[in-house]
């Protein structure tokens, strides 16, 4: 009896799983699919990307020529491999191209996610089709930046980016971060920004809005990767060849004080001009190696073979030109919530010491003024209470 009574549970235990299995299936098959929008705005989590990948694969399955369900299918792929490891990542997703060429050649979809593959202006080609088929796609614009910025034409990334901008769709908090890092610029800067939401707020208020065009915004990816775009910014900015220098053996890749390429990089720039030269604090792993010529002057660090008084620039940027409303409130809705917490913290670490100087000098009123707006940033970032609390206090140290 006892073994019988046993087994009966086991058997219902196994009914009760499958059950349950078929329900999970019955309730995806059930579920429409949702548009994958690209990581660097919305960031799901891995659990719903697996989702939409079955679900777009399965919409592949009824409709092998459905360019939608193309595109979303391997932006899940991608950015699924965002969230966990995903083995062979590469290859699959290089698969996944290869097959979309036989079901959707030449067509507006194939062109972008051929591009996004491998970000290489020169092996897409058909990039400047996609962009003259959907002039107005705007949640592509930042893969049509990506590959005019690396082809250098200038009047196309004009017209892309003045419609960025008229669209009202680019997030609001990125735009005034960005407005903050060149407002306070020394003329005719050279700035490196770090990955795309750096890249592209600066390029838009440039082109869309006039804003400090004299500065040259460079993107450090493509600088340090790409040698048709590093050819395009040595032109505009009228540097030798960094390859000429490197055969003639001025430079030598693998034989600088650092080891790292990008130190040689870096080294190249700031040897052969004569403009100012800025660096972001969030550039993390791709920041030069010479953090004793680096000096903050709030958002973005200076480099300088002389100290000067940096802080004074700093106070200036604060007090005089940088537009910091919108940090104590905003009322526009936000298009790239996944990035804003990290823009908005920034602030704390940049403007440490100035609220140090302003507490020892006895300046009480910019003092009180300063920590407010620090306080209202933790307050408002997407943090667990525990780990608020020890920016409160580093606040208050």
């Amino acid at each position: 009896m006892k073994r019988r009574h046993a087994f009966t549970l086991c058997l219902v235990a196994m009914m009760g799983l499958a059950l349950m299995t078929a329900t999970v299936q019955a309730q995806t098959m059930n579920v429409a699919p949702q548009k994958v929008e690209t990581a660097v705005k919305v960031h799901k989590s891995s659990e719903w990307y697996k989702v939409q990948e079955r679900l777009w694969k399965a919409e592949i399955e009824k409709n092998y020529k459905n360019e939608e369900a193309w595109g979303n299918y391997y932006r899940a792929v991608k950015y699924r491999s965002w969230c966990e490891s995903v083995p062979d990542i590469n290859e699959r997703l290089d698969a996944i191209v290869e097959e979309m060429e036989k079901a959707i050649p030449d067509t507006y979809t194939y062109y972008i996610t051929r591009f996004h593959n491998n970000n290489h202006a020169q092996d897409n080609p058909g990039m400047a089709k996609a962009i003259k088929m959907r002039p107005d796609a705007v949640d592509d614009y930042p893969t049509f930046i990506s590959y005019l910025m690396q082809t250098g034409d200038e009047e196309m990334m004009r017209d892309i980016l003045t419609r960025w901008y008229n669209s009202g769709s680019y997030s609001p908090t990125l735009l005034n971060y960005a407005y903050n890092e060149l407002v306070g610029l020394a003329p005719n800067a050279i700035i490196f920004a770090h990955g795309d939401t750096q890249t592209f707020s600066k390029l838009i208020l440039q082109y869309g809005k006039g804003i400090r065009t004299d500065v040259t915004v460079v993107n450090t990816s493509f600088w340090l990767f790409t040698a048709d775009y590093r050819c395009h910014i040595e032109k505009k900015l009228g540097l030798p060849s960094f390859a000429e220098m490197v055969d003639n053996g001025t430079y030598k890749l693998y034989n600088n004080d650092s080891g790292r390429v990008e130190d040689l990089l870096y080294q190249y720039l700031v040897d052969n001009t004569d403009r100012p030269v800025y660096f972001s604090p969030m550039m993390e792993t791709e920041m030069p190696n010479c953090t004793d010529r680096l000096y903050s002057e709030g958002l973005v660090m200076r480099y300088s073979k002389k100290p000067y008084d940096n802080l004074a620039i700093k106070r200036r940027n604060y007090e005089e030109l940088y537009l910091t409303d919108y940090l104590r409130q905003s009322f526009l809705p936000e298009s790239y919530p996944a990035a804003i917490d990290r823009y908005n913290f920034n602030y704390i670490p940049c403007f440490k010491s100035l609220l140090d100087h302003y507490k020892h000098s006895g300046n009480t009123a910019r003092y009180k003024e300063l920590r407010s707006l620090m306080m209202r940033i933790v307050e408002q970032i997407n943090v667990p209470a525990e780990e608020k609390q020890k920016y409160y206090e580093e606040i208050n140290r």
